[in-house]
């Protein structure tokens, strides 16, 4: 790693850290600003998501197959996640006011997150089964 990468996320993180402890001294202070920072950081991630692997696509055409498979892995998922939500209201906020298409988006994410939480507790326990198979 860089030492300018180095040293960007060290500044990220000193920045956090303040919003953090103001968040927690007085909420109602800090709240927005805490959010846009957020966005902030939300759209810097998915900028990057973006553009890096098309750099690294004009550098090296042959890495199309991995980065299609990719979005390909990524669409079926959100797919299964939007296929398996309900858009049911919650039972516990009756005065909480929603369309059936922002409950079902949040049950996608919720879902979403369930999917790929379990792979990646899967990866983890199957990569260390494997490398204790390898190295005997």
């Amino acid at each position: 790693m860089s030492k300018f990468v180095k040293y960007i996320l060290y500044i990220l993180l000193v920045i956090s850290a303040i919003f953090i402890v103001a968040f927690f001294i007085n909420q109602d202070a800090v709240l927005d600003s805490f959010l846009y920072y957020t966005y902030t950081l939300i759209g810097i991630a998915l900028l990057a998501v973006v553009v890096l692997p098309l750099i690294n696509l004009f550098n090296n055409p042959k890495n199309l197959k991995k980065i299609l498979t990719g979005v390909v892995a990524v669409v079926v998922l959100v797919g299964v996640s939007f296929l398996l939500s309900s858009g049911d209201p919650i039972s516990s906020k009756p005065n909480m006011q929603a369309s059936e298409n922002v409950l079902r988006m949040t049950d996608t994410g919720l879902i979403l997150t369930y999917i790929l939480a379990t792979l990646a507790f899967l990866s983890i326990v199957v990569g260390g089964v494997v490398n204790m198979f390898r190295n005997k």
